[in-house]
């Protein structure tokens, strides 16, 4: 379970046992102002003649930071570049020492920190693998079969044969990954390396992932993707300004952290084209950042009215807008109201929304579909309504599946009433009020196909064939046998 404060870190309990635990840990770093500065500082020569030493500001990259996370836990961590995130795992990982605070690890850990890092450019690809399964202590037996698993992995082939600083950085990040996660470890620390390979790899590398933590092994996991942190991860941290800001379940960690950017964009007047993640922090920006923050933490939002009332709903919406969602409900054919449903069977999205005030609202509705663990399914976008209100009055949109097509699992969608939406330029949108990943509903487990995502309409036919080739029920599912008994019975 991930902690924030010390009181919440319980050690008492007899036999409990954390995969990391972390006691009010800091990381502070000097700022030289220039290298030689640093050197005589390195060198001792300051604390062997105090009276040269400058005052030299400090900068605290993490600051009284504590957390647990138990064997099995998988967690993400976000937040803007130099929020701290891998700083937090370069200590767990052992890399740096804290300034002050404890942290104890239990388990062999395995970090992949940066392309490249722990192997020798001079070696050739396959000295590099054999060096790296030695250094993890595997026997002759184990490490013969592991070179052999990841050699397969990484299909680098003849490049093996090369020296690894002929690489390009998607074949080190591939041979990185291979040796990392070949040998299985208790712990395993990512940070960004998913994204250094292509579409192919990344697939591939995701789903040894899914693999290996499904096999018990404690993930942290850094990344900027969002999608990835809640494909991989059950839990998130998300740390602003070398803090914890916020924990908890993947999904509302991750809409409050898009939620906080959205509006730091809009306070700073940054389009969401612009890298704000990646620009250099000058203390004006500073500065909003903590307006922001401290004012999203205060304001959590919520809706008037939810198909499920204990939910917490994480709500955009804009500054004067004149409409807003009062409610969303998902009904079944009959109109009740219902978040199961099965294979086939009919779904209606209902959103309600409200006037604010008076007037004529041009008005699109959208609704985007998500697989539990955030991937996109499906986005329907509805034609242009001109809604004319008067103040509070209602007007309610309904999405109708005839039949779903939806595989078995749990979905949540977003909905979202636009002023201004361009389908050809999406950068060009304006909405009244949107509610982002806030509503579940479940597909029950299909007993035919409890795996396929979709359902798809389909018909099998075969071209040019004699007619008495025609497709018939044989097979696993429908015996031969069975079905001549019953074809006797019939004619009988």
């Amino acid at each position: 379970m991930l902690t924030k404060s010390d009181e919440s870190v319980d050690t008492t309990t007899p036999g409990a046992r954390t995969a990391v635990e972390a006691r009010g840990v800091s990381k502070r770093y000097m700022l030289y102002p220039s290298a030689r500065h640093q050197v005589m500082d390195l060198l001792g020569v300051y604390r062997a003649i105090p009276r040269w030493q400058p005052d030299f500001p400090e900068y605290s990259a993490l600051e009284d930071v504590s957390l647990s996370v138990s064997p099995g836990e998988r967690i993400g961590i976000i937040g803007r570049n130099g929020a701290g995130k891998t700083t937090l795992l370069k200590l767990i990982s052992g890399t740096l020492d804290p300034t002050s605070g404890t942290i104890k690890v239990n388990g062999d850990v395995q970090a992949l920190m940066q392309v490249g890092v722990g192997f020798h450019p001079e070696f050739t690809g396959l000295e590099n693998i054999r060096a790296s399964l030695l250094y993890s202590g595997l026997s002759g037996d184990e490490r013969k079969a592991a070179e052999a698993d990841v050699i397969e992995f990484c299909e680098l082939g003849d490049f093996l044969g090369q020296p690894l600083k002929t690489y390009s950085l998607g074949m080190q990040s591939r041979l990185q990954f291979a040796c990392a996660t070949s040998i299985k470890p208790e712990i395993l620390i990512v940070d960004e390396i998913l994204g250094a390979g292509d579409a192919y790899f990344s697939a591939k590398s995701a789903q040894r992932m899914k693999k290996l933590t499904s096999s018990g092994c404690t993930l942290l996991l850094v990344s900027h993707s969002m999608g990835q942190i809640m494909q991989f991860c059950d839990q998130a941290i998300w740390i602003e300004q070398g803090q914890i800001a916020a924990q908890g379940k993947t999904r509302e960690i991750v809409n409050r952290y898009e939620k906080f950017i959205h509006e730091l964009r809009q306070k700073a007047k940054i389009t969401e084209a612009d890298q704000l993640s990646n620009a250099n922090q000058s203390d004006w920006l500073k500065e909003i950042t903590l307006e922001a923050f401290q004012a999203s933490q205060s304001s959590p939002g919520s809706a008037n009215e939810t198909s499920k009332p204990a939910q917490h709903i994480n709500r955009w919406p804009q500054d004067g807008s004149p409409i807003e969602i009062a409610s969303v409900h998902t009904r079944d054919h009959v109109g009740d109201e219902c978040s199961l449903f099965q294979v086939g069977q009919p779904i209606m999205f209902e959103i309600t929304i409200k006037a604010l005030k008076e007037g004529e609202f041009p008005c699109r509705y959208c609704i985007v579909v998500f697989t539990s663990d955030g991937r996109l399914v499906t986005r329907h976008v509805s034609g242009w309504f001109k809604h004319k209100l008067v103040a509070n009055e209602t007007r309610v949109a309904q999405l109708r599946y005839d039949a779903s097509l939806l595989g078995t699992g749990n979905y949540f969608f977003s909905v979202a009433a636009y002023e201004r939406l361009n389908l050809r330029n999406m950068t060009e949108y304006r909405w009244y009020d949107l509610h982002t990943r806030a509503y579940d509903f479940t597909i029950a487990e299909d007993a035919f196909d409890p795996v396929s995502l979709i359902h798809h309409p389909n018909r099998w036919m075969l071209i040019d064939a004699p007619r008495n080739e025609a497709e018939r029920h044989v097979g696993a599912d429908f015996p031969q046998k069975s079905n001549a008994v019953g074809k006797s019975k019939a004619r009988s």
